[in-house]
């Protein structure tokens, strides 16, 4: 979630010190050169972070991947000449730990949807998620509806599913991790899911 701040023409040198100089705790993100102050989310919002995250969290770490939600930024390079460095609000990485305040190298990321956000997430921030080597899924949760859209990479390019309605699964295949929309959106007022289950496949650990 963000709001547009004054238009500041930046590279990520430049973010990167003008947030270091915010002292009040608010988060930027840097698109297309400008700083953006992000709003704070909703309880729908987060309830919908901690559905996906908290599950893929638990199943990811034991597999030698990493779980951020809402904190771990994401730039193309670890060059500071980009214009655009952005905020997911959960990201996989299964790279070597570092103790960097960014990646670039997430193999999943989710961006949960706001009206207000919502141009911006399915626009320049999706396609600068795409155009990272490593991404191999791309999911955009809404809000003010049952609707994920699941972007996964193919061989020439990439593949859209969308999923509406609670039978459907999230199938994050490249990692081995699915659960149905009705965990999902459990807890969510438009949803009339049952009890939260999340199923992965093969040898691996099951929640």
């Amino acid at each position: 979630m963000a709001d547009a701040a004054e238009k500041i023409d930046m590279t990520i040198a430049e973010f990167d010190k003008f947030v270091d100089g915010v002292a009040d705790g608010r988060k930027y993100e840097l698109f297309d050169g400008a700083p953006v102050l992000m709003s704070n989310p909703n309880e729908t919002h987060e309830q919908i972070v901690g559905n996906i995250g908290a599950p893929l969290k638990l199943v990811m770490d034991r597999r030698g991947c990493r779980t951020y939600m809402s904190g771990m930024m994401v730039q193309t390079s670890s060059s500071s000449t980009g214009r655009d460095k952005f905020r997911p609000d959960i990201v996989v990485r299964c790279g070597p730990p570092s103790n960097n305040t960014f990646i670039t190298d997430p193999v999943v990321v989710v961006e949960v949807l706001s009206p207000s956000t919502m141009d911006r997430d399915r626009g320049r921030k999706l396609q600068f998620y795409k155009d990272l080597p490593t991404v191999r899924h791309i999911v955009l949760a809404y809000t003010d509806q049952m609707r994920i859209e699941h972007y996964f990479r193919v061989e020439n390019g990439w593949e859209l599913k969308v999923l509406p309605t609670p039978e459907h699964t999230l199938d994050l295949e490249t990692v081995d991790f699915s659960m149905d929309l009705d965990t999902v959106y459990f807890d969510i007022p438009f949803d009339k899911a049952p009890r939260p289950r999340v199923r992965t496949r093969g040898s691996g650990p099951k929640i």
